[in-house]
């Protein structure tokens, strides 16, 4: 992702993903697994790239962890 901004330089897949999330507010990990059929092993893959250029992140409520945007002057993000 050297050079790029946003969401250039993204697979298809993680703008899917960025775009899901964008759209639908604050989700889990179950949901973006079944929305786009994928396993565990995928998912974290592909969040581990958009929470890299902070794009997501993730955080704790209710005993839920939930996937949002990133937004500037976020506090840092909660390890998945």
């Amino acid at each position: 992702m050297a050079g790029h901004e946003g969401t250039d330089g993204l697979t298809e897949l993680q703008r899917d993903i960025y775009n899901y999330i964008k759209d639908s507010g604050p989700v889990t990990r179950e949901q973006i697994g079944r929305r786009f059929n994928l396993p565990q092993w995928q998912l974290e893959k592909n969040f581990a790239t958009l929470r890299h250029c902070e794009l997501v992140r993730g955080y704790r409520e209710n005993g839920e962890v939930y996937i949002t945007l990133w937004e500037k002057g976020d506090p840092g993000e909660l390890e998945m």
